[in-house]
């Protein structure tokens, strides 16, 4: 369950930084991202990997869908979390 919380504030996260610097690079937001991880001091790389998928999911479904706001996305988003971690190989 935490993976899944983590996750979620990784997305949250990103969208807030993307929302505000929407001439942002996606570099600049994963390193946004990235240092946020760092902060909160995430030791499982595993857990590291997850984080940075779902931002990376979210920011692709906001690009894909600009009308839908952060709380659509984090939803969707949380809908496709199980299968995020199938592929990543997590349980």
């Amino acid at each position: 369950m935490e993976i899944k919380i983590k996750m979620i504030s990784a997305a949250s996260n990103a969208l807030t930084y993307y929302r505000g610097n929407p001439m942002a690079i996606d570099e600049e937001t994963f390193q946004f991202i990235s240092d946020y991880i760092e902060g909160e001091r995430i030791r499982d790389e595993k857990m590291k990997i997850a984080m940075i998928a779902s931002a990376g999911k979210a920011l692709k479904i906001a690009k894909q869908n600009p009308n839908m706001n952060d709380k659509q996305i984090l939803k969707q988003l949380m809908d496709e979390i199980p299968e995020l971690l199938y592929n990543l190989d997590i349980k």
